[in-house]
């Protein structure tokens, strides 16, 4: 009774100390998260919990961001910082900011998005000690997905985010025919490029292939939490075994005639060698015989005009 009331008070003890903590999902991958840190805790909170700060590394979104969070007039920290003045605005999977929607830019080193500005340009760089409100980011689907096809399986493959190389992570890899069946591929640390393979599948079927990212994470009380991304959807057709038996088949043929071609090439000329000499034989018999024949009409018959 004691361990268990012992339990309860420290499940408490969690609620009380993040005591105005309230987050809402704004986007498929964005969560606002309604208490007021510095920029490095609230970075630090988001990849305990999350991924990272957020990441808007297009216009578009950045734009979307906007339209998610107009109803909030507050000011949130972004993931978007530089070390010093002389180096260039950089997110935090590494890529440097290509807009310049800044409401004010100055020699400050991290920057928030003010989301009370009536303008479209709301971004302005901060002390990164000051305590606003931020965007976590969760995990991002893989796009786009490649894939290679065979008789009994299939091969996926695709790029992995430079920010989604920053944390382990895994996937849930599911097929669907008639009925749906998940499979969980996990991430190696570091690599830049995932492949899997799929086995014992029927030919000549198709599938609709869902994949989706997805990260472990403690809740506020100690339990677990699993965010995963939208997935990613294609749809694939295994090949016909039969037909491949086929082409199978008719490639071994050609294979077949194709290592006949030399010797049958070198009989060709030996027939053709053969076939010449008998002509070269035949012309010059026919030659002496002419000669011969016209010898004889030049000498004189002697026996003409006797008796």
């Amino acid at each position: 009774m004691i361990a268990c009331e012992t339990q309860i008070l420290q499940r408490l003890a969690v609620l009380v100390m993040f005591h105005g903590l309230s987050m809402g999902k704004i986007m498929p991958h964005y969560v606002l998260v309604q208490r007021q840190m510095s920029w490095y805790k609230a970075r630090d909170f988001c990849q305990r919990h999350y991924i990272d700060l957020a990441v808007l590394s297009t216009e578009e979104q950045y734009f979307s961001l906007i339209n998610a969070t107009a109803a909030n007039n507050v000011s949130f920290w972004v993931g978007l910082h530089r070390q010093n003045i002389s180096s260039a605005w950089t997110w935090m999977d590494g890529e440097e900011l290509t807009y310049q929607n800044w409401y004010r830019r100055n020699y400050q080193g991290c920057v928030s998005l003010e989301a009370m500005l009536e303008k479209d340009k709301k971004l302005l760089a901060r002390y990164c000690d000051e305590w606003h409100m931020f965007v976590c980011q969760g995990p991002v689907s893989p796009q786009p997905v490649k894939d290679s096809v065979g008789s009994d399986h299939v091969i996926l493959s695709w790029n992995i985010s430079a920010f989604m190389q920053m944390t382990p992570h895994s996937y849930n890899v599911t097929l669907c025919t008639n009925t749906c069946n998940t499979l969980v591929f996990h991430y190696t640390t570091g690599s830049t490029f995932m492949t899997i393979k799929i086995s014992n599948l029927t030919s000549a079927t198709e599938f609709v292939i869902e994949i989706s990212a997805f990260v472990v994470r403690p809740e506020w009380a100690g339990e677990k939490n699993i965010l995963q991304s939208n997935p990613t959807a294609l749809q694939v057709k295994t090949v016909d075994s039969r037909g491949q038996s086929r082409a199978i088949f008719v490639i071994l043929k050609l294979l077949k005639l194709v290592s006949l071609a030399p010797p049958l090439w070198i009989l060709c000329q030996i027939l053709k060698t053969y076939d010449f000499k008998e002509s070269a034989t035949n012309f010059s018999t026919v030659q002496e015989l002419s000669t011969i024949e016209t010898l004889v009409e030049l000498v004189p018959d002697k026996t003409r005009g006797i008796g």
